[in-house]
């Protein structure tokens, strides 16, 4: 089942995306997360920057957004008011 996770719930977050990275490399910093999954990684700071890229694109959001994560579906995807992305773990 999808969650909905703010960045102001910043616990909330390291955990779910500590969780979501299970199959990566996960890298936690006082205000920073960062997820390698080979070529692909997401990397998002406590102040609201978030970044994902892989191989062909690349994605980057500076402002307040939503965080929905879907373990069983293997996606993270970031909402905000003019733009909704969603990265999909390597291998599900």
């Amino acid at each position: 089942m999808p969650k909905r996770i703010q960045f102001s719930d910043w616990e909330t977050v390291a955990d779910e995306l500590h969780q979501f990275g299970k199959t990566g490399d996960v890298t936690i910093g006082d205000d920073r997360i960062r997820i390698d999954f080979g070529s692909a990684h997401i990397e998002v700071s406590q102040d609201g920057h978030l970044s994902t890229g892989m191989p062909l694109h690349e994605f980057e959001q500076k402002e307040a957004v939503d965080l929905v994560v879907d373990h069983d579906e293997g996606s993270l995807t970031i909402e905000a008011d003019d733009v909704t992305y969603t990265f999909r773990r390597p291998g599900g």
